[in-house]
């Protein structure tokens, strides 16, 4: 399966996740939903936060131009709220999976669907 499917199928196919997004360690896009676009800076800051997330605690975190308030961030995922929406970013091996939602999407629903996908592609290598 190409990375776009798992963008397309595996997360906001699902109907549980707005807008998605799989970018490298690196910050580099690999796949992304249409009108969805993570900067290389937001998605190195990202993965700086899997570290030391302390800037993104005081300054928040942005994705897709949007700022977001960080709710949760330790060395697997950082979940990032915002009005009525918000995200979760889930690092693998060698990827970091981004979902937004949006109400009446619910942030469980993100949370878990972005989570089991990294599982899977954890056991896959990936």
């Amino acid at each position: 399966m190409s990375w776009q499917a798992y963008v397309d199928s595996n997360l906001v196919g699902t109907g549980k996740v707005s807008k998605a997004a799989i970018i490298g360690h690196n910050g580099g896009t690999w796949a992304t939903s249409s009108g969805f676009v993570v900067s290389q800076q937001e998605g190195l800051d990202l993965a700086a936060a899997f570290k030391d997330a302390s800037n993104l605690r005081s300054k928040g975190a942005f994705i897709n131009k949007e700022k977001h308030m960080v709710v949760l961030a330790n060395d697997r995922s950082i979940y990032g709220k915002k009005e009525k929406g918000g995200f979760a970013a889930v690092k693998t091996t060698q990827a970091i999976l981004i979902g937004t939602y949006v109400e009446p999407l619910t942030a469980g629903n993100c949370n878990n669907t972005v989570e089991k996908l990294a599982d899977y592609l954890i056991e896959q290598g990936y």
